[in-house]
């Protein structure tokens, strides 16, 4: 029987070259970990000539322990090779040095991406031994390029050994020469180039990465440099290893880490500052050990502060890492990227779920794993094998589902409210001790597992007593006892016995003060009572005060602040004309028609407000406002309709401007009469995110044909100016609220007016 062999066309090297390494950082960072993996302490990444496309090259210089000719004919020359994956590479050397690194690549195929970045490559390399030769090869890539049907092993390239060289101090490792560049390198691209390198290497990783440094070097811009007060928008300069926990970001996080023996799974769960709850549990995933993830949760004052520290927005920095013995994995975390599917989730559930966009961390994978491998493709991340399944279902099951429940469900994250003008946070996301309750019930959830081996928590959330409380403490004794008998551990018995005490003096402690409450609940109602009687005034006094100096200077204020507007309209508005701009005209016109009627209502009720009226916005109950200024003020010059209000308990703690509430409910409760009407109705009606104002009378009714047109400007049934309900709808609307009419009643129509919480 022949045999027959396989036949390497010269065309192999696109495909493990250009075609698999497409990005040009990429090709940097591979040749860097080159270097690292090359045990150098220092590379140097260096630009020459960026400006001159013929003369420009990268150069990259590093002090690792460099190459003989052995080395480049049996290994750098060896396509494929890698000591660093068959576990030969250089044993006696890595013997010697203090801290052996475990390497960050293992295909052979990196030294390929000296041909994504350029045509040429000069290579020197000077082995750390004794008497070493320089040595020096020289490879034009297009030489493989020109026949399909040459072999790769027939062609040449150029070595020989040097006497000299241009570099000082150039004493072992290896340098890079690389010229006839694919890609213009400016300092735009530069500095992307450093803000990539930065998140390149995790410095907490170990594996000896921070004894390892990269420093960009570019002469062309050390003129601009000088120019920078900040060292972010500087070229030149060693690269910073960013790491999150360094940024002082006071947010909820999430650590969960695989020993490296693979037997059990610990986390820990941390907020603003508070740590919440530490678990440890077997561990179900046999592929994985040695791995750690961090999470943390962004808000809006998160993301402030990052941007603050680093200079850039979160989400364009990135989002969930990979780093691999301290090595980045592409394109994991980058903007955009959603290889492990958070977004397209999100999508699923996007009030109960977390995005890229709210997310930062890190999974760090540990040690020599040939089962967690990258893909021959650089940038396409890891071998989609049951290893990979495996994680994918660790990250989501032990980090990201419970930071969910617990920020998400528990603290309400991302429903703080912020002022739109001032960015004043109005409603924080609640803190740990605002929910002790709900965090016994999540811990106590968790023990229900058997899995779980150890529970460690925070003692102050048994210091609150409530009814809900109780059952989940109960709860927990239950799961704490159950775990002590299961693992014999005396510590679960020392837990629960704790807690149960703990609920006995709680509820004694309770009964005694619901006994006291009692009797004192029943004198404050009768004290309420008179105080009501008593109290018939609160933002509306129900006589006239004397218009004394300091009323007719608030008066005085709002009238020349008005004004002064609306001459600025009119002016606009003249200018628009002469322009050709009626539309533009028109709308400067309405804002003056509104700033004059405000005037004509600060009139009417001034000498009554009992606030600053020179204030824009007050914070105050504004059903408690609108009531009061309608049975106060309102009904004082407005004798021929009737309004009856219903009474309510509910209370709207809003931010607005007392001016523009009354015009609002002005311009309702005056289309009224002009329709006939002889009563009112007020309602307020509670939602889940809103509360509504329902204003109903007994006039004419509304047909669905006009019904589409009464918010429009000079739209009038009556013969009016047909601005009242038009200014009512652009009012509520500055407001981020909404109005709506129901014109199906047997008679009248009702107007309903929603705040949003």
């Amino acid at each position: 029987m022949e045999q027959m062999q396989f036949k390497i066309s010269s065309f192999l090297k696109d495909l493990i070259g250009r075609e698999l390494i497409t990005d040009e950082f990429v090709a940097v960072f591979e040749l860097v970990k080159n270097s690292f993996d090359a045990h150098a302490k220092k590379v140097k990444v260096i630009f020459e000539n960026q400006y001159d496309l013929t003369n420009a090259r990268i150069i990259i210089w590093d002090n690792g322990r460099g190459m003989d000719k052995s080395d480049l004919q049996n290994k750098w020359l060896f396509v494929a090779h890698s000591d660093k994956r068959d576990g030969t590479e250089d044993k006696d050397y890595r013997d010697k040095i203090q801290h052996k690194r475990t390497f960050a690549g293992a295909k052979g195929v990196g030294r390929f991406s000296c041909d994504r970045l350029g045509r040429y490559l000069n290579l020197l390399s000077i082995k750390d031994a004794p008497n070493a030769l320089i040595e020096n090869l020289k490879i034009d890539w297009t030489s493989f390029e020109q026949d399909s049907n040459q072999e790769f092993i027939d062609i040449k390239v150029e070595h020989d050994n040097l006497s000299t060289t241009n570099y000082e101090d150039f004493q072992k490792g290896t340098i890079l020469e690389i010229s006839g560049l694919r890609d213009i390198w400016d300092r735009d691209r530069i500095k992307k180039l450093k803000v990539s390198l930065e998140k390149l290497i995790n410095p907490i990783q170990g594996n000896d990465v921070n004894d390892f440094a990269i420093e960009i070097i570019a002469n062309d811009e050390l003129l601009q440099d000088q120019k920078e007060t900040d060292d972010r928008d500087k070229v030149n300069g060693v690269v910073r290893n960013i790491v999150f926990e360094r940024l002082g970001l006071k947010t909820t996080q999430i650590k969960v880490s695989i020993t490296n023996h693979g037997g059990t799974i610990t986390t820990t769960l941390t907020d603003r500052g508070t740590d919440i709850y530490t678990l440890t549990e077997r561990n179900p995933y046999d592929k994985l050990y040695d791995i750690d993830i961090v999470l943390f949760v962004l808000n809006r004052a998160g993301k402030i502060n990052f941007k603050k520290i680093m200079g850039v927005d979160s989400v364009k920095y990135g989002s969930v890492f990979i780093y691999k013995n301290g090595f980045r994995i592409y394109p994991f975390g980058e903007e955009g990227d959603d290889t492990l599917k958070i977004d397209r989730r999100k999508q699923q559930g996007f009030y109960r779920f977390l995005g890229t966009r709210d997310l930062l961390g890190r999974i760090e994978i540990n040690g020599e794993r040939s089962d967690l491998r990258e893909t021959t493709s650089r940038d396409g991340g890891f071998v989609k094998n049951e290893s990979w399944n495996q994680l994918v279902e660790f990250f989501y099951d032990k980090a990201l589902r419970r930071l969910e429940t617990y920020t998400v469900g528990i603290i309400k994250w991302g429903d703080e409210k912020f002022d739109k003008e001032t960015g004043e946070i109005i409603q924080p996301e609640l803190k740990p001790e605002d929910v002790k309750d709900k965090i016994l019930n999540i811990i106590s959830n968790l023990t229900k597992a058997k899995e779980v081996i150890d529970v460690q928590y925070n003692q102050d959330f048994l210091q609150i007593y409530e009814s809900k409380q109780e059952r989940s403490a109960t709860q927990l004794v239950k799961n704490l006892t159950r775990m002590a008998e299961e693992t014999n551990n005396p510590q679960f018995v020392k837990q629960a016995k704790a807690v149960e005490r703990r609920v006995a003096e709680l509820k004694q402690s309770v009964g005694e003060l619901e006994k006291e409450n009692a009797n004192k609940e029943e004198e404050n109602k009768k004290n309420q009572e008179k105080i009501q009687q008593l109290n018939t005034e609160n933002l509306f006094l129900l006589s006239d005060v004397p218009n004394d100096t300091k009323e007719f200077k608030s008066l005085q204020h709002h009238i020349t602040h008005t004004s002064n507007s609306i001459a600025e309209y009119i002016a606009s508005a003249t200018e628009s004309l002469i322009n050709g701009e009626t539309e533009k005209a028109l709308e400067y016109m309405r804002y003056a028609e509104l700033e004059n009627q405000m005037i004509l209502t600060l009139s009417n009720f001034v000498s009554k407000a009992k606030f600053d009226t020179k204030v824009n916005k007050i914070t105050d109950d504004i059903i408690t406002f609108i009531d009061e200024y309608i049975n106060n003020l309102y009904l004082l010059t407005h004798k021929k309709i009737k309004i009856n209000i219903e009474k309510t308990s509910y209370k709207h703690i809003y931010k607005f401007v007392p001016i523009e509430v009354i015009i609002l409910v002005d311009n309702i409760l005056n289309n009224a009469p002009k329709h006939h009407a002889k009563n009112v109705d007020i309602s307020w009606h509670k939602n889940e995110d809103h509360i509504e104002l329902h204003i109903s009378n007994d006039g004419d009714t509304l047909s669905d044909e006009l019904l589409p047109h009464i918010f429009e400007y000079r739209f009038s049934t009556t013969g009016g100016g047909g601005i009242g309900l038009y200014y009512a709808k652009e009012i509520i609307t500055r407001m981020n609220g909404f109005i709506s009419v129901n014109n199906k009643r047997t008679k009248g129509v009702e107007f309903i007016i929603s705040f949003k919480k």
